[in-house]
């Protein structure tokens, strides 16, 4: 099921405007304080663990913060989403910013990926838009290596009656706020063990890891190249920019 939320994703304005106005300040408003953005952007490169090198993939990406966050480390970032508008708002920040991010337009339900390419996943506030939330970290589990980190940031159920009647009024447009044991058992079925998980106000940050082996090598151990993940032209979509920088 779609709805207002999802088709406004696909609005220039709507892309345009969404970080400066929204994201940049969301987290702060949400926690009332407690957290924002910049703590949020730390807590994720902390505890992802991923040194530069690494390949990752941003699920759900929107304008890419987290990927353009991450490429500023140093990592060769994939950011995935179904709207050109935000890709392009993304790939043009990226630009502004002397960032390299390859830009893909796909369904997050069906990555236009080969199996185990990826050294680690994120996705920050998109799995409340997600249609089927549990194939989606299926797939995010089936493109990461062994070992590899996948970072989730969402709005969680709420805990308290004005919430759920806020959540109640929000469903409408097409948003799900899942309970943090419904995305824990979501995960363990696609293979991803929970490791840790944050909640603030209505938010939860958390981090799950694929299968049980150890941490991928490019945490400590970066390959000086990188055979980039070929894209798949027969899955969904068939459409990717980059932001290069000459490169």
């Amino acid at each position: 099921m779609t709805g207002p939320a999802q088709w406004s994703n696909h609005l220039w304005l709507t892309a345009r405007f969404y970080e400066p106005l929204w994201r940049r300040h969301s987290v702060a408003l949400m926690t009332g304080g407690a957290f924002d953005t910049d703590r949020e952007l730390a807590s994720m490169r902390k505890h992802l663990g991923l040194a530069a090198g690494s390949a990752v993939v941003d699920l759900g990406c929107s304008a890419g913060l987290y990927a353009r966050t991450l490429a500023a480390e140093g990592m060769h970032v994939s950011a995935v989403d179904v709207s050109r508008v935000f890709l392009a708002e993304g790939e043009r920040l990226a630009r502004r910013e002397g960032l390299d991010v390859r830009f893909v337009q796909a369904d997050v339900l069906a990555l236009p990926f080969d199996d185990a390419v990826f050294d680690g996943a994120v996705s920050g506030g998109s799995l409340n838009e997600f249609s089927d939330a549990a194939s989606a970290l299926g797939e995010a589990a089936r493109v990461l290596h062994d070992g590899a980190p996948l970072w989730l940031m969402y709005a969680a159920r709420a805990e308290s009656v004005v919430g759920r009647a806020l959540q109640g009024v929000l469903r409408a447009s097409g948003l799900r706020f899942p309970a943090p044991a419904q995305v824990d058992a979501w995960a363990l079925a696609a293979g991803l063990a929970p490791e840790r998980s944050e909640r603030r106000g209505p938010l939860v940050f958390a981090l799950y890891r694929r299968g049980g082996g150890l941490p991928p090598v490019a945490t400590t151990s970066p390959s000086p190249g990188w055979d980039r993940p070929t894209l798949r032209r027969n899955r969904r979509f068939n459409w990717e920019r980059e932001s290069g920088t000459g490169r």
